[in-house]
């Protein structure tokens, strides 16, 4: 049987992919003005983000899939992605997203939250973080070995946005 990976230059796969469910439960809080970057696409050819993110906020979404956003940049108002969750692909692109400094909405195991390494990688910048807790678990597609996608309902981790620059309400981070 074929053992497909949809980005084959990590060593430890994240072939998790986000529902348009999951970018809906954000779409009230993205600004309908903006360019969004959608900018860890790994050299996927499964995820459908950036195509979800234009339907449901009507904003251009840029994404390469052969760029990776820890060598390159593409000009946006505002990156919204699902990083990886492996943890050293992870650190990396947090420290790029804080050289960056751009406003983000990005989705992260809700125990990264509270590690050493987010306190290290912000610093003075923590400030400009904010939590949006989901009202249910998050629930990804995985790709199978058979290069189909399933969709886990079974997720064994909670997960929450994380906003950075976006100065949301208390209300807003709650959905």
């Amino acid at each position: 049987m074929a053992n497909f990976k949809d980005s084959p230059n990590y060593a430890k796969y994240d072939d998790y992919y986000t529902t348009e469910d999951t970018w809906r439960m954000i779409e009230h809080i993205i600004p309908k003005d903006k360019t969004i970057w959608e900018a860890c696409m790994l050299n996927s050819v499964k995820s459908n983000s950036p195509q979800i993110l234009e339907k449901i906020t009507g904003n251009k979404v840029y994404y390469d899939t052969k760029l990776d956003m820890l060598e390159g940049s593409i000009g946006s108002d505002m990156i919204i992605t699902n990083i990886p969750f492996e943890t050293d692909i992870k650190k990396k692109i947090l420290k790029r997203l804080v050289e960056l400094d751009r406003p983000f909405i990005i989705i992260m195991n809700s125990c990264n939250m509270f590690s050493k390494y987010m306190r290290q990688i912000f610093g003075e910048n923590i400030k400009h973080l904010q939590i949006i807790t989901p009202s249910t678990k998050i629930h990804y597609e995985k790709l199978l070995d058979n290069g189909e996608l399933e969709m886990k309902k079974n997720t064994s981790f909670y997960s929450v946005f994380v906003a950075y620059k976006m100065n949301l309400t208390t209300e807003q981070l709650w959905v």
